[in-house]
Order: C-alpha cells, then sequence, then structure tokens
C-alpha cells in the first residue's frame, strides 16, 4: 500500500493519481481542498479565526476522548469519517459552491458564510499542518496546538 504525504490537500496526491480512485482517497482529498479554502477565507477574520480555534478544541478533545494525539495520522482520519458523514448528509463543500471569495466578505458584516463543516475542516488543516511544523499561527489567533 502507497504511503500518503499529509499535506495542503490532506493526501498530498492528485486526484489524477491511482491512489484516489477509490472512494476513500477522493473523500479525503475532497477534505482537504475543502479546508484549505476554507482556511483561507478565514484568515483576514479575527472572528473566523477564532471559530476555527474552536473547532481546532473541539477536534483535540474528540481525539483525547478515544485516547488519540493529535497526529497527521489521527487528524487525515478524522476529517475522512468527518468528510464522509458531511456528504452523506449533502453537505457540498465551499469550493464547489458559486463564489466562495465573494462570500468571504460577509465575515466583516454579521453574518457567517462558512457553513460549520466547512469551519471544522478549516480547524483540521491548520492543525495538521501544525503538526508537522509548517506554518504558524495568523496574527490575532488563539492558542496554539
Amino acid at each position: 500500500m502507497r504511503r500518503i504525504r499529509a499535506w495542503g490537500s490532506f493526501s498530498g496526491v492528485s486526484p489524477d493519481e491511482p491512489v484516489c480512485n477509490d472512494l476513500s482517497g477522493m473523500v479525503l482529498h475532497l477534505a482537504g481542498a475543502a479546508g484549505q479554502v476554507s482556511l483561507a477565507l478565514t484568515a483576514s477574520s479575527a472572528g473566523a479565526r477564532a471559530s476555527v480555534d474552536q473547532h481546532a478544541a473541539e477536534i483535540r478533545d474528540a481525539l483525547a476522548r478515544r485516547g488519540r494525539e493529535v497526529t497527521p495520522a489521527a487528524l487525515l482520519s478524522y476529517a475522512q469519517g468527518f468528510a464522509e458523514a458531511a456528504i452523506a448528509r449533502g453537505w457540498r463543500p465551499p469550493h464547489g459552491r458559486d463564489n466562495p471569495h465573494d462570500a468571504a466578505a460577509g465575515w466583516t458584516g454579521h453574518r457567517n458564510v462558512l457553513d460549520w463543516e466547512s469551519l471544522r475542516l478549516a480547524a483540521v488543516c491548520r492543525m495538521l499542518i501544525e503538526s508537522q511544523g509548517g506554518g504558524g499561527r495568523s496574527a490575532g489567533g488563539g492558542s496554539g496546538v
């Protein structure tokens, strides 16, 4: 079995590669893309970053309740299961919507444009990057991992 490098789009492979021919690989790739887009859309808003911080804390707690540490493998497993459940409920990621960048302007107003699922995947994406020593937190972010 091929070892998948977890970074950026979670799977580190293109959807054209054989590993993504199975449903699990495609779901993981979709989760990574959704997490990256959502994380980018939250970068300019302290309120949005605070939401991502809250989701990260909940993910850490969920992993701890199951006796798991925050590792790339644990985060990838969490992202895959989470995305599968969200898709089964009919969720669509932000990058599959009409224009997510126009929607990002809503963070400066009174409505949150990224849904709960998108924020959760943004938190997983940020945690994965941090767990691998990639990049620091944005200015104005909350506590570290």
